[in-house]
């Protein structure tokens, strides 16, 4: 008797592939959308006052789609903003193939950032720094190759910093990454409310203040040795 022939792996796997190409398609129609929504409406009240079914009307999908993509409108501003990071950590795998020194390898991700960080809108941006903040918003993801922070992108700058020696290794390249994100974060809070901020200059004095200290640490300092107890009560 014949047996049955199997479904081959391989036809699986690219049916796999498809569905999550035309998931993918579907929800970047949404994001389009969206934003082209806000934008014609004025981010100030656009994002307010623009349903989910009229964004799922403008994509061309149902209702049901939307919600099937995302829970509530803010989870679009947060897309964008996993965008942005994805594209930083892009734009220093570049400046980092040029085999450049460390600060040349930061200035040039942060004028790269600004750069765009100039497009965006500021209710926009105050609108996903919100976002971000508001308990239940999503966190990055260290298996995420979609969804992750700036820190990722920092700490491959420092960790090829430390192996050629150009950064002491006292501290590990993720902790120095995530405390350039939170000063870029913090960066980012003020600039959004305030019209005459430059941001490149911001993030450029504060950034080399960041290194200079990466440069001078010492791990005696870290581990608090030169620190006398008499000197600690006096604090």
């Amino acid at each position: 008797m014949t047996q049955p022939k199997s479904v081959p792996q391989r036809t699986g796997r690219k049916r796999s592939l498809l569905a999550q190409e035309r998931s993918r398609d579907t929800r970047q129609a949404i994001i389009r959308a969206a934003l082209e929504l806000w934008s014609e409406r004025g981010y100030d009240t656009g994002i307010d006052g623009t349903t989910a079914e009229q964004i799922a009307d403008r994509a061309g999908v149902s209702k049901a789609t939307f919600y099937l993509h995302f829970a509530r409108k803010e989870d679009i501003l947060m897309e964008t903003a996993w965008a942005t990071t994805k594209v930083f950590y892009e734009d220093a795998l570049q400046a980092l193939l040029r085999d450049t020194a460390v600060d040349e390898v930061i200035d040039d991700v942060t004028v790269r950032l600004c750069r765009r960080m100039d497009k965006v809108p500021r209710p926009v941006l105050q609108r996903i720094l919100r976002a971000q903040a508001t308990v239940g918003a999503p966190r990055p993801d260290p298996d995420d190759v979609d969804r992750f922070g700036f820190q990722r992108a920092f700490a491959l700058i420092f960790l090829q910093a430390q192996q050629t020696g150009e950064l002491p290794q006292v501290i590990t390249a993720a902790s120095l990454g995530g405390m350039f994100e939170a000063m870029l974060y913090q960066s980012l809070r003020e600039w959004a409310h305030d019209e005459n901020a430059n941001l490149l200059a911001m993030l450029r004095e504060r950034f080399a203040v960041l290194l200079a200290g990466a440069r001078t640490v010492s791990a005696q300092a870290l581990s608090g040795a030169d620190v006398t107890e008499r000197e600690f009560e006096g604090i």
